[in-house]
């Protein structure tokens, strides 16, 4: 059994006058999220991962972060040869894709992180509450993936989503 913990972000309900230039701030975009240990259940973990409509799912183990990109974990549950050539896929019949979950079974999130490679050579993705959404977008870059946890004072207040984030920076 998995605990999912989930954090909620306070949010001024002040209202800005439009054309107003405001500092936006990682904190300022911050929305709730769950997230999973290293020692949990990746089946579990894969579940939240669908159920929050998030690109990824934070793993969260003391003070360090990583995310798990959702398109990455196709990287686990396929095999290798279909990785190697695509139009292998097509050999497969649905009551192989069915039990494509099986290869989850008894692996905990520790060794999905450590299958993606993603503790190696690539910064945390995890920023300060007061980063700007420059600083936000360098980190998201830097570590190649489509979220970012943001904490303040060493208290995880969720993450900023690429979708977001972008949105912002467009507007």
């Amino acid at each position: 059994m998995i605990l999912i913990y989930i954090t909620s972000v306070h949010r001024p309900s002040s209202v800005v006058p439009r054309g107003t230039m405001v500092a936006m701030r990682a904190r300022d975009l911050a929305g709730a999220a769950p997230f999973v240990r290293s020692n949990d259940d990746a089946l579990d973990a894969l579940t939240i991962l669908t159920t929050a409509g998030l690109p990824g799912v934070v793993v969260r183990d003391g003070d360090g972060f990583a995310v798990i990109p959702a398109s990455q974990v196709l990287r686990v549950l396929l095999p290798q040869y279909v990785l190697d050539d695509p139009s292998l896929a097509r050999v497969w019949d649905e009551a192989s894709a069915d039990g494509i979950a099986q290869r989850l079974q008894g692996r905990r999130v520790a060794d999905l992180v450590s299958a993606l490679g993603l503790s190696e050579e690539l910064p945390e993705p995890v920023v300060e509450g007061d980063a700007t959404l420059v600083e936000v977008a360098a980190v998201m870059a830097a570590a190649r993936v489509p979220m970012v946890a943001v904490v303040e004072g060493g208290h995880f207040l969720g993450v900023v989503t690429v979708n977001h984030l972008v949105g912002r920076l467009i507007a």
